[in-house]
């Protein structure tokens, strides 16, 4: 697990002590991205099979398939599994209500569930 280093509010770090996206901004992240995660997941390089491994860890929470895609995409790619990253590959994909969505969310507004 990657908890948030240091602050959260108002200027707030969204990467650990180790540069990686925290696990905080990725459950944020799993509650905006919804049902089309696969498509997002493939846009990041992910494999068919790694899709479907993901989805049958959790068939039937939305929210925990999009946070273990997203987690397995930071597992993968390490630093490189960036905001950055992310943000283009949801342009690229035309899904501007949540890349628009994504700087407005507060990182503590979603529990797991």
């Amino acid at each position: 697990m990657s908890s948030c280093g240091g602050r959260l509010a108002g200027g707030a770090s969204i990467y650990d002590e180790q540069g990686l996206l925290c696990d905080r901004k990725i459950i944020t992240l799993a509650t905006l991205i919804g049902n089309r995660y696969p498509e997002l997941g493939r846009e990041l390089g992910m494999s068919e099979e790694q899709m479907m491994h993901i989805k049958m860890i959790a068939p039937d929470n939305l929210q925990h398939q999009v946070y273990n895609m997203l987690v397995a995409w930071r597992a993968r790619d390490g630093q490189a599994a960036d905001m950055n990253t992310l943000n283009n590959a949801l342009k690229r994909l035309g899904w501007i209500s949540v890349y628009t969505q994504i700087p407005n969310t507060p990182d503590n507004f979603y529990p797991v569930i």
